[in-house]
């Protein structure tokens, strides 16, 4: 019995290990992250143009978004954009438009 549990245990760390280093090696990195606290946007990786968080700044207010995060992904030769949930759905669309066209 006791075995039984050793390999268990043994088994289920292996198990976890693995799922970690897939998570590590499958998860998408962020060019740039910006965080969204009271509806000031900030950037806490990465580097963004000033005027970019202007109009973030602006279509939050505008939306009355307070909170939430926006992040860059590398794409091939382009960076897209990633959004917390909690930004409506035409807000991003508005943010990609504005990022494309800076």
């Amino acid at each position: 019995m006791l075995d039984l549990v050793l390999q268990l245990v043994v088994l289920a760390v292996a198990l976890v290990v693995v799922l970690a280093i897939l998570h590590v090696a499958l998860a998408q990195r962020y060019y740039f992250m910006i965080m969204i606290y009271r509806g000031k946007p900030r950037v806490t990786k990465g580097k963004v143009h000033a005027v970019f968080l202007d109009n973030i700044r602006a279509v939050c207010e505008e939306h009355g978004i307070t909170s939430g995060w926006i992040g860059g992904v590398r794409q091939r030769k382009s960076i897209a954009l990633r959004f917390s949930s909690n930004i409506p759905y035409g807000c991003q669309q508005r943010l990609r438009n504005i990022w494309f066209n800076s």
